[in-house]
């Protein structure tokens, strides 16, 4: 099966020797064997008449029950089993229980068996006949189950589920009792491979291993170089059951297709197209409700599934006037709408429900392709109208044309002809994503996975998500589909993050492909069914870094065709039509990137980013702590942690302490994250259109690869990030000293001046200049060259502050820069900085159970306060309260400025008496303002 590939990776073959595995310093944390309770369920009623089967759910080790599927779905004593926690994994559930102790801190995760990944277990839960059942179909739902699983109900086996991403679905109504017992046996995928576990003597593994060959899975799990290996794999019903109550004919996956007469958004027309699936032949009326509008459709149905479209050439409720459109984060609104379908009969009455939220938008795709005639051409790809002509794959990924050097463009399938799209000119080859006709500066980064052991409730995720939409990101990768769940993407949607969904595939050449096609395509059909209402999702990829096997592309891309029919699907995350992806270590001179590396669309680059010194203390014991420890390399501080720490050294000196050690490293992923947005901003559409960091989301506690903490907290690498991403943003190029005003908005921007300001330790002006600029809606304005004359005496270090204000003098963007003469980014005088002590005033209010409130910050002293950071915090304790979002974090004060900040929070359950504390590069932690 591998042939075609012979890929390099297949993991290890067998355990690595003792002797290169990491050693704490300090213990093992013990877990405490939680008692068990008397498992109690619960129908929590949803929406479309359905219910969560909630709570009262229990699970054993196979080889602890002697006892069949039969058996087990009856009536039996469970004192022995654990009380399980659902939706969750066997280990969530273990952990939960006391069994194993948490594995995200220190080494706990080397006392947990990987064996749990070559076992079997049952879960088991009773639940009541719902409501107002009798005389209706009852179904029941399993919303995603890892990896095989067997399901049994009341002694009858309904049925088997294979894939970590299809959805189970029975038709119970015949075996429904008062009381019914639902048994679900759960089997591991069946490579699950050996983990590699990081040291200072084997620091980085292969990536993944045989678990790839048993994607539709989370290949991840077996272990990458930001995640170790997850002792289960993430087996076990890690998403949602639920039981649904039908009449006599039943709705089932209806797709909104919003169709705008682009460029025109005065109108749009709403296609409705739904399967149904009828039991008892007769007449029916489908009844909908749109925008406050109401229709109905006549249908004479017979038994089996048919397709029913609903069109506004049919109906004229279904052109939407003046329609609320959906747009990405700082381009406009997240608009959505709901569609209610009703399924009467015309005798009986009710028979189902479906309600569909959706967006009002359309993408379309600029890029270039090869045709036998045309060795290059440019085209505007628009699906909703190319698949109208031919419902199929319209590229040939796989027959590509080389373009320059590591770029490629597809070719077209036979019988796709160049005119059935709209030709572009120009000479750039790569892919820009448009919304709503406006082309979308896709900057962001990639989730490797939400969460390692699958722990995806909305609370959960939900900040994470703000915190994306605060950076100021447009995009989110979501990385061979490992965070593929409901949640997901109605959060994408409600932020306005666009999606880049992979499947469950990773590099051409060195991972391991699927070995069975016929169960991947299963998955990926029902995947694209069940998403692709979600305005957020932009792009379906087949594969991480390489093209989808022979054997698969084509059906993948035909299956987007198909059945969604408004996307782009794309065959390669790299090369075709894309950057190579990469690098991934830190970069000294960041110049570097704006001279050969800031071009078209790289959906990975990435950078080294040390957590603070807090988040670092809640991730292993004080003793492993400091000086570097091995628990610090089984926490991913593997890959190019060298050339940071000796970057680090070179501009700041050796550090002494954790503390002084993180607080060096945050200037670092400052500057790092900021100029990586800013080289592309320099190039904003010359030809650069999209770059998604390597990552902005860790998926554990982490030392590499991220903007954020797993448990919320902001580093340097999140405020630089989100400096660079502002939309409407001035910056000054590393390489060529110019500076530029960057306008990712479709608002015009006139009357503004912008000015640039070298600036001496003291505050002193040495040098200025500024000047007066408009600039356009989504476009990038060049102001002025900013290079300090050689006649001017510049102390050591010195700092460029930029400035964009309007008329009145109003800010509307500000930036700053630290920097030395001859660049050679030594700034060991920031070390003998005199100490700063900041003043504030604030206010705050709360309102529906959020706090929120402003801060003005102002530096009294003669001395810059350098790299100022917010945190909120309980008086009493001095812990951090995390989330708290800040809109900024990181700045720098000069002598007598002061700038004012918003901040808000949302925790549940906030204790009485909070403060809001500030440190920094040379300030030390000071309570701001408390209440």
């Amino acid at each position: 099966m591998f042939s075609q590939e012979n890929p390099k990776n297949i993991g290890l073959t067998k355990p690595q020797p003792t002797i290169t595995l990491p050693v704490t310093k300090g213990a093992y944390q013990e877990s405490v064997r939680k008692i068990k309770t008397e498992p109690r369920t619960q129908l929590l009623k949803v929406k479309d008449n359905e219910y969560i089967i909630s709570n009262g759910w229990e699970m054993i080790e196979a080889l602890n029950v002697n006892k069949n599927g039969k058996e087990i779905s009856e009536d039996i004593n469970t004192k022995k089993w654990y009380n399980a926690t659902v939706p969750g994994t066997v280990l969530t559930t273990l952990v939960d229980q006391g069994v194993y102790p948490d594995p995200y801190f220190g080494l706990n995760n080397l006392a947990i068996p990987d064996s749990l990944s070559r076992m079997d277990w049952w879960y088991r839960t009773s639940f009541s006949r719902p409501q107002k059942s009798m005389g209706k179909k009852v179904w029941l739902l399993l919303n995603g189950i890892n990896y095989t699983s067997n399901v049994w109900l009341n002694g009858t086996h309904l049925g088997d589920v294979k894939g970590a991403f299809i959805r189970g679905e029975y038709d119970i109504t015949a075996l429904l009792q008062d009381t019914n017992h639902l048994a679900i046996h759960i089997l591991p995928p069946p490579h699950p491979g050996i983990p590699h576990e990081s040291s200072s003597l084997s620091p980085r593994g292969p990536n993944g291993g045989q678990l790839c060959q048993d994607g539709p899975t989370f290949i991840s799990s077996e272990g990458w170089d930001w995640m170790p290996g997850i002792r289960d794999r993430n087996i076990g019903i890690w998403q949602d059951v639920r039981l649904k109550t039908t009449g006599a004919a039943r709705i089932i996956d209806p797709q909104v297709i919003t169709d705008l007469p682009l460029p025109d958004t005065s109108f749009a027309r709403i296609n409705i197209k739904t399967e149904i699936e009828c039991f008892v032949p007769d007449d029916y009326i489908m009844e909908i409700e749109l925008d406050g509008k109401q229709l109905s459709k006549k249908l004479k149905l017979v038994s089996g599934k048919q397709e029913i479209i609903l069109t506004p050439s049919d109906f004229r409720n279904l052109k939407m006037k003046d329609p609320e459109l959906w747009w990405p984060n700082g381009y406009g609104d997240q608009n959505l709408y709901s569609i209610k379908m009703t399924l009467r009969n015309s005798k009986s009455g009710l028979e189902d429900r479906k309600t569909v939220r959706f967006g009002v938008r359309e993408l379309s795709y600029e890029f270039a392709v090869s045709d036998k005639d045309v060795d290059f051409q440019r085209i505007d790809f628009n699906p909703i109208d190319a698949f109208t002509i031919k419902e199929e794959a319209l590229f040939d990924p796989l027959n590509h044309v080389a373009y320059k050097s590591d770029i490629v463009l597809p070719t077209l399938h036979q019988g796709v002809e160049l005119n059935m799209f709209d030709k572009l000119e120009g000479d750039n080859p790569y892919l820009v994503i448009k919304v709503n006709g406006q082309p979308i500066f896709c900057k962001g980064g990639n989730w490797g996975m939400d969460d390692a052991m699958k722990r995806v409730s909305r609370e959960r995720l939900e900040p994470y998500f703000k915190l994306h939409k605060d950076a100021n990101y447009t995009m989110i990768r979501n990385w061979t589909g490992e965070s593929t769940e409901e949640v997901f993407y109605e959060l994408a949607d409600e932020y306005g993050l666009l999606v880049w969904n992979d499947f469950w595939m990773s590099t051409e050449g060195y991972n391991m492909p699927p070995a069975d096609f016929g169960l991947f395509m299963t998955n990926a059909t029902d995947v694209v069914k069940r998403f692709r209402n979600h305005p957020s999702i932009a792009i379906w990829c087949a594969r991480n870094e390489g093209y989808a096997p022979k054997g698969l592309d084509k059906s993948l891309a035909d299956l987007v065709a198909k059945e969604d029919g408004t996307r782009l699907y794309q065959s390669n995350s790299r090369y075709l039509n894309l950057r190579p992806s990469g690098p991934w270590n830190y970069i000294h001179d960041y110049s570097y990137l704006f001279k050969e590396h800031a071009d078209g669309f790289s959906t990975e680059i990435g950078t080294q980013s040390f957590p603070t010194a807090e988040s670092m203390k809640t991730m292993m014991a004080e003793e492993d702590l400091w000086p570097i420890s091995e628990v610090w390399y089984y926490h991913d501080l593997h890959t190019g942690h060298q050339d940071y720490r000796a970057a680090l050294i070179d501009d700041y000196a050796e550090a002494f302490s954790l503390e002084d050690y993180s607080k060096k490293a945050q200037m670092l992923n400052y500057v790092s994250h900021r100029g990586i947005f800013e080289a592309w901003n320099s190039r904003l559409w010359d030809d650069a259109s999209g770059v998604l960091l390597w990552m902005t989301h860790p998926a554990w506690p982490s030392m590499i690869w991220q903007t954020y903490s797993w448990d919320y907290e902001t580093y340097g690498a999140y405020y630089g990030a989100k400096k660079g991403c502002e939309p409407i943003h001035i910056q000054r190029n590393t390489n060529d000293g110019k500076v530029l005003v960057i306008n990712t908005t479709l608002n015009e921007y006139k009357g503004l001046t912008a000015s640039a300001t070298a600036i001496d330790g003291s505050g002193s002006t040495l040098f200025e200049h500024k000047t007066n600029i408009g600039v356009n809606q989504n476009s990038k304005k060049d102001c002025f060259f900013f290079n300090i004359p050689d006649s001017f005496k510049l102390p050591e270090v010195y700092y460029i502050k930029l400035e964009l204000t309007d008329r009145s003098g109003k800010m509307i963007a500000d930036n700053f820069y630290w920097e030395t003469i001859n660049n050679n980014h030594k700034y060991y005088d920031f070390n003998i900085m005199d100490q700063v002590v900041v003043k504030a005033e604030g206010n705050h209010q709360i309102s529906n159970g959020k706090l929120s409130g402003s801060i003005k910050v102002k530096n009294p002293s003669e001395a810059i306060a350098l790299a100022l950071k917010l945190n909120l915090r309980n008086s009493a304790t001095n812990e951090r309260i995390l989330p708290a979002y800040f809109s900024d974090g990181y700045f720098s004060l000069l002598p007598g400025e002061e700038k004012v900040l918003f901040f808000e929070c949302d925790k549940a359950d906030l204790p009485d008496d909070l403060k809001i504390t500030a440190e920094g590069y040379n300030v030390d932690s000071q309570t701001l303002i408390a209440w």
